[in-house]
C-alpha cells in the first residue's frame, strides 16, 4: 500500500478529516503535538522542520516500505522541500522550477517582467554596491527585504542617505534585495488554479497595509464587492502572473498587487500558498469555501469540488490583526459587544509578556467581521480596532 506524505506546521490543517476517502497510508511530519487518535500511520515529531535535516532521510528510508503517492505540504518554508522529494520520487506536483520561481522574489518578478506583468524597479544585494548603483539610477525611497521571506520580517524602507547609512552600519544580511518603494493602496488576490483553469479568486483591500506593525498599527483586509471593474483588473493580472511563472497542475495563490495614484497595477509578489492571517477564514465567511481543505484535496489527486460554485458572496467579510506592544499584557477582553463580529480569537493571556512586533502576522489577537459592502466592513474594522485598544491594558 502507498503512502501520502504530510509536512505540516499549523493546527488549521486537520488532513485526515478532509480526505476520508483516501485509502493510502498517511504520513505526517510535523513540529506540533499530534493526538494519537488523529489517527495518522506514521507520526514524525521534529523540534523545527527548517533545522531537522533526517527528514528526507527518514521519508525515503519509509519509502521502501510503502511507495510514496503525493508529498502535500502548506507552508511557503516547505514548497521548495516538497518539490525536490516530489522530483525525486517521480511524482506529480510542483516542481522545483516552480516553487523556486514563486520563493524567490528576483526570478519571481524576472519571470513576471519578462512576460509584461508591470513590477517596481528591483534588484538582487550581492554587496552594498549593487544599493548604491540602484539608488543612483532610481533614487529614495527603497524598500530592503528579504528575497525569500515571508510576513514582511526584516523588510526596511529607507528614506535618504541618512536612513541608508544607519542601515549599513549593521551589515546587509545574505539574500536581500532592494526595491523602489510604491505609492499606493496595496490588495491580494486568493484563490486556486488547476491544471491552468482558475477554479476560485477573490480580490480584497489591505486596511493599513503590511508594513504598519513596523508604527504599531494594526493590519486588516476587506474582500471587495463595489467596484467591479477594479476586481476584474486584479483577477485578469492575476491570472496573467500565474501563466507567466513556471506552472503546476495544482496552484493555491495569494498575490499582492499596488494601485498608484495613477491607477496602475503593479505586482509587488504572489505565492504559491493560500494566505495567512485570517484570510481563509474571512474568504470562508463570505462565499462557504474552504481554500485551505480545497487546496490539501486537490494535492493528494482528488478531483476538484468547486466547479460550477462560482464566485457569489454570501456576504462581505473582513479581518483584523492587532498587533503586540511593548510591555506585560494586563487586561483584555473575552468577547465584544458587536453583533457583527463573526470570529474572535486572542492569541494571548492575561500576565504574558510582549516584546512588540517583528511581522506583519504578529498579534495579540485576531477577528472575523461582516457588514453590507466592503466600505462598511472597513469602517467596522477600525471601529473594532479602536474599541479593542481602549479595552486592553498593557503595564510597560
Amino acid at each position: 500500500m502507498g503512502q501520502i506524505i504530510f509536512l505540516n506546521r499549523s493546527k488549521a490543517f486537520p488532513y485526515k478529516s478532509w480526505i476520508p476517502e483516501i485509502t493510502e497510508k498517511l504520513t505526517l511530519f510535523t513540529q506540533l503535538d499530534i493526538l494519537e487518535e488523529d489517527g495518522y500511520d506514521f507520526v514524525f515529531k521534529k523540534k523545527a522542520l527548517d533545522d531537522d535535516a533526517l527528514t528526507e532521510w527518514e521519508l525515503i528510508e519509509l519509502s521502501e516500505r510503502h511507495s510514496v503517492k503525493a508529498i502535500v505540504c502548506h507552508s511557503e518554508y516547505d514548497l521548495l522541500r516538497a518539490a525536490k522529494l516530489r522530483e525525486y520520487f517521480c511524482l506529480s506536483g510542483q516542481n522545483v522550477e516552480s516553487a523556486l520561481a514563486y520563493r524567490n522574489k528576483v526570478i519571481m518578478k524576472d519571470w513576471a517582467k519578462k512576460a509584461g506583468i508591470k513590477v517596481a524597479h528591483y534588484r538582487e544585494i550581492v554587496t552594498p554596491v549593487d544599493m548604491f548603483a540602484f539608488i543612483r539610477e532610481y533614487g529614495y525611497p527603497v524598500v530592503i527585504k528579504p528575497i525569500d521571506g515571508g510576513g514582511s520580517r526584516n523588510t526596511t524602507v529607507l528614506q535618504d542617505s541618512s536612513e541608508l547609512r544607519l542601515f549599513l552600519e549593521e551589515g546587509v544580511p545574505q539574500g536581500m534585495m532592494i526595491e523602489s518603494f510604491v505609492e499606493g493602496d496595496m490588495y491580494h488576490v486568493d484563490g486556486l488554479m488547476y491544471q491552468g483553469e482558475m477554479l476560485f479568486s477573490s480580490v480584497s483591500r489591505y486596511v493599513n497595509g503590511c508594513l504598519s506593525f513596523h508604527s504599531g498599527m494594526s493590519l486588516g483586509s476587506v474582500i471587495l464587492n463595489s467596484d467591479s471593474n477594479l476586481v476584474q483588473r486584479l483577477q485578469s493580472e492575476t491570472e496573467r502572473t500565474l501563466h507567466a511563472l513556471p506552472t503546476a497542475p495544482v496552484i493555491a495563490f495569494h498575490a499582492e498587487f499596488f494601485l498608484t495614484k495613477d491607477h496602475h497595477i503593479l505586482l509587488c509578489e504572489i505565492a504559491s500558498r493560500t494566505g495567512g492571517a485570517r484570510v481563509v477564514d474571512a474568504i470562508q465567511a463570505a462565499f462557504g469555501i474552504n481554500l485551505n481543505r480545497e487546496w490539501i484535496r486537490l494535492q493528494c489527486g482528488l478531483e476538484p469540488e468547486l466547479v460550477n460554485i462560482g464566485n457569489n458572496m454570501r456576504r462581505t467579510t473582513g479581518w483584523l490583526f492587532i498587533p503586540p506592544e511593548q510591555g506585560t499584557l494586563r487586561s483584555i477582553p473575552t468577547s465584544t459587544p458587536f453583533e457583527w463580529v463573526i470570529s474572535y480569537l486572542p492569541a494571548l493571556r492575561e500576565g504574558d509578556r510582549m516584546t512588540g512586533a517583528v511581522s506583519s502576522v504578529d498579534h495579540i489577537a485576531s477577528f472575523v467581521l461582516e457588514g453590507t459592502d466592503d466600505r462598511e466592513v472597513e469602517a467596522r474594522i477600525r471601529e473594532l480596532d479602536q474599541w479593542f485598544r481602549d479595552q486592553i491594558r498593557i503595564e510597560t
